[in-house]
C-alpha cells in the first residue's frame, strides 16, 4: 500500500521519480524500490517521501482511513460538521463545508469525537485564507482542470495572517488602504492584487437615503468582524458612537447575498456588489495582496494555484465582473 500511494501521489504532482528523490533527500533507487513494494524506508526517509509529496508518514500508510484533531484553519469546526480538509506542514486542517447540496458532495471528511475522518482518500491541496471573492474562483478554476484541491476559506485579513502565522494556511490575502497594509511577517513572498473600493450596498431599488442612514446608525447593515478590513473602513467613515446594528457576514460575498436576499444594507466591496446589481456607496479604496508562505512555494498545489490566481484566465474574468483595478494584478512585489 505505502508504494502504490507514493507512486499515486507523485504522479498527481507531475513529479518524476528522480525529481521526488531530489526533493525527499533520497536516491532515485530508493523511490522505485518503495513503489515496487521491494523495500520499507527508514523513519527519516519516509518522512522525506511524505514532505516532498505534502502529506504526513500516516496518510501515505493509512490513505483512506487517515484521521486527524478536527483543526479549523481559523475555527474549529462542530461535532458532526461536513468539512475541506488540505495538510499545511504535517498539520491536516480543515474548514466548514458548504450547507447545500453542493457543499455535502464538496465535503471531504467528517468531524467526530474531536477528530477529522477522512471520506476517502486525502487530497493534495492549497489552504488560502482571506475575503477576496477571486480566491474561491481561482481555486474552480485549478480544480476544474483535474487539478489539485483547493480550500479557499472566507476570513478577515486579521484572522487570515493569523491562519498563516499559525501555520494553518499556505496562502493568504489580506487588504487595507493603500500604503497601510499590514506588515507582512519574515518568510512570506507577496503579490499585489487588485484594487477596489470598499463600501455600502444595497437593493438598487432602495429609494431612501440608505448610505447616510446606515452610517448614522438609523438602519441594520449586515457587517464584518472586528479585525476585517471593509469593517475598519465602515468604523471610520460613521457619524454614531453607538455600535451599528445589524447581523455579522464572513466575507464580502455573503454580506452582498444579504442586502440582495434580505433587503439590508451591507459593508462590501464595489465587485461584489456590481456582480450582484446592487447600488453602491464607496467610503475608501483598498489594495489587496497575495501571501504565501515561502517554505511552501515548492508544493505543486500551491505553485498550480498561484499560477490561476496571477494568471490571464482568471484576469478574464475579474473584468468581466467589473470593480476591479487590475492594472498591477500578479506583480510580484520584491523582497
Amino acid at each position: 500500500m505505502l508504494g502504490s500511494e507514493v507512486r499515486r501521489l507523485r504522479q498527481e504532482r507531475g513529479l518524476t521519480q528522480a525529481q521526488l528523490a531530489a526533493r525527499a533527500g533520497v536516491s532515485r533507487q530508493l523511490v522505485g524500490a518503495v513503489e515496487a513494494g521491494r523495500h520499507l524506508p527508514r523513519v527519516d526517509a519516509a518522512a522525506g517521501l511524505a514532505g516532498a509529496l505534502g502529506t504526513s508518514v500516516e496518510a501515505l500508510l493509512h490513505p483512506t482511513v487517515a484521521q486527524a484533531p478536527a483543526r479549523g484553519v481559523v475555527a474549529d469546526p462542530p461535532e458532526g460538521a461536513l468539512v475541506r480538509v488540505g495538510r499545511v506542514g504535517d498539520r491536516l486542517v480543515c474548514a466548514g463545508s458548504a450547507r447545500d447540496g453542493e457543499g455535502w458532495a464538496d465535503a471531504d471528511a467528517v468531524v467526530r469525537d474531536g477528530t477529522v475522518e477522512l471520506l476517502d482518500r486525502e487530497r493534495p491541496a492549497a489552504v488560502v485564507a482571506g475575503c477576496e471573492p477571486a480566491l474561491g474562483l481561482a481555486g474552480r478554476l485549478v480544480e476544474g482542470d483535474a487539478g489539485p484541491r483547493v480550500v479557499a476559506v472566507a476570513a478577515s485579513t486579521a484572522a487570515a495572517i493569523d491562519a498563516l502565522a499559525g501555520g494553518r494556511a499556505h496562502a493568504v490575502a489580506v487588504h487595507g488602504p493603500e500604503g497601510r497594509l499590514p506588515r507582512p511577517p519574515q518568510g512570506v513572498a507577496r503579490w499585489r492584487l487588485a484594487r477596489w473600493q470598499v463600501g455600502l450596498a444595497a437593493d438598487a431599488e432602495r429609494s431612501d437615503a440608505w448610505a447616510e442612514a446606515a452610517l448614522a446608525g438609523r438602519v441594520a447593515v449586515v457587517q464584518r468582524e472586528a479585525g476585517a478590513g471593509s469593517q475598519a473602513a465602515f468604523e471610520r467613515a460613521r457619524q454614531s458612537p453607538s455600535p451599528a446594528p445589524g447581523p455579522r457576514a464572513a466575507g464580502h460575498l455573503e454580506a452582498a447575498w444579504r442586502a440582495a436576499s434580505d433587503g439590508l444594507v451591507a459593508v462590501t466591496i464595489e465587485p461584489s456588489a456590481t456582480a450582484l446589481g446592487l447600488a453602491f456607496h464607496p467610503l475608501e479604496t483598498h489594495a489587496s495582496e497575495l501571501w504565501v508562505t515561502t517554505a511552501h512555494r515548492g508544493l505543486p498545489a500551491v505553485e498550480a494555484y498561484l499560477d490561476e490566481l496571477t494568471g490571464p484566465r482568471l484576469h478574464r474574468r475579474l473584468e468581466a465582473i467589473g470593480g476591479y483595478d487590475l492594472a498591477d494584478w500578479g506583480v510580484e512585489v520584491p523582497a
